[in-house]
C-alpha cells in the first residue's frame, strides 16, 4: 500500500512537468514568431532543385498494370497513320523502322521528328513510344502471321518445297548390236 505523501509527490511532479512543458512551448513559438521565421518556406536542401522525370509506363509497370499506362494515349489519327515495321535497341539507344501514311518505311533514330510534331521516345525490342508535348503513344510490331516482305523489315518464312521428282528423260530406241563384219 501506497503512502499518500508518495502519491502527492507523484501528482505535484507530474503537475511540474506539464507546466514546464507549456513554458518551453510557448518560449519557442514566441521566438519563432519574433525572429520572422513563420509563414517563411524552409529554404529546399541541397540537390532538390533538379528536375526529376518520372515514366509513368515503368512505375505503372511496377506497381501491377499489365497494358499501356492510361496516360499513354494519343490522337486516333496520328497512331492510325504510323506503322512500326522494325526495331533496332541497343544499350538504351535505337532507331525504329516507321511507315508513314502507307509510304515505304524510313528510320527514325530516338529523339528525331516522325510526323507532325512527334518525337520518336524510346524504343523497345517490340514497341516504339512517340510523345507530342504531354500526349504519349506506343506503336507495337505487328504479330508475326500479319507481317509480310513487302510492308516489314522481317523477311517471310521459306516456302515449303515440295519433294524432288525425278525427272524422266524421253526414252530412246535400244542401241542394235554391231554384227561383226566378215572379212573378205
Amino acid at each position: 500500500m501506497r503512502s499518500p505523501i508518495a502519491s502527492q509527490r507523484l501528482v505535484v511532479g507530474t503537475t511540474t512537468l506539464l507546466v514546464w512543458a507549456l513554458a518551453a512551448g510557448s518560449a519557442l513559438y514566441w521566438g519563432l514568431r519574433a525572429s520572422g521565421a513563420q509563414g517563411q518556406a524552409v529554404p529546399p536542401a541541397a540537390g532538390i532543385g533538379q528536375v526529376v522525370t518520372v515514366d509513368t509506363e515503368v512505375v505503372a509497370r511496377a506497381l501491377g498494370a499489365k497494358g499501356p499506362a492510361s496516360g499513354a494515349t494519343a490522337a486516333p489519327d496520328v497512331v492510325s497513320r504510323l506503322a512500326l515495321r522494325g526495331v533496332v535497341t541497343h544499350d538504351g539507344r535505337g532507331a525504329a523502322l516507321i511507315a508513314v501514311s502507307d509510304k515505304p518505311a524510313k528510320p527514325f533514330r530516338v529523339g528525331a521528328e516522325v510526323e507532325g510534331g512527334w518525337t520518336l521516345k524510346s524504343v523497345s525490342p517490340r514497341a516504339a513510344v512517340i510523345t507530342s508535348g504531354t500526349r504519349e503513344a506506343t506503336l507495337h510490331m505487328p504479330a508475326m502471321s500479319e507481317r509480310s516482305s513487302t510492308k516489314d523489315a522481317v523477311a517471310p518464312p521459306a516456302p515449303v518445297q515440295a519433294p524432288a521428282r525425278p525427272s524422266l528423260a524421253p526414252m530412246q530406241p535400244p542401241a542394235r548390236p554391231s554384227a561383226p563384219q566378215a572379212s573378205r
